[in-house]
């Protein structure tokens, strides 16, 4: 996937990023295997990670406390729920429409959460 068509389906949904794109290594010394850019919207935050062979995941860290574990069933995504624990959620993509799609929905899912928790 490009990276400026990832960045472009974020800000249409009203995403504002918060660090561009850099280079990650899974240790210090090692060459990169992905880029990253972080990310935030009203009710979540957290980073996209795009591997040097194209694989796409999207990370959630959820503003109101709950377990994303006890949710995964209930959950109408797109991409493949990777790791879920606590307040956080990885979720892999395979193209910007199920991003799209995906990011649409969870704006919509945690809005209906912090609705219900707030009554």
């Amino acid at each position: 996937m490009d990276e400026e068509a990832i960045i472009n389906v974020f800000t249409k949904l009203g995403g504002k990023i918060t660090k561009g794109w850099y280079t990650v290594s899974e240790r210090p010394g090692k060459p990169p295997f992905a880029k990253e850019f972080e990310y935030s919207f009203g009710n979540f935050w957290g980073k996209v990670h795009l591997r040097n062979e194209g694989d796409l995941y999207v990370y959630i860290i959820s503003k109101d406390v709950f377990n994303w574990k006890d949710r995964v069933k209930d959950l109408k995504l797109r991409g493949e729920i990777v790791d879920a624990a606590g307040g956080l959620m990885w979720i892999k993509e395979e193209n910007e429409k199920n991003l799209e799609e995906d990011l649409k929905y969870l704006q919509s899912y945690l809005s209906s959460v912090k609705t219900s928790s707030s009554h």
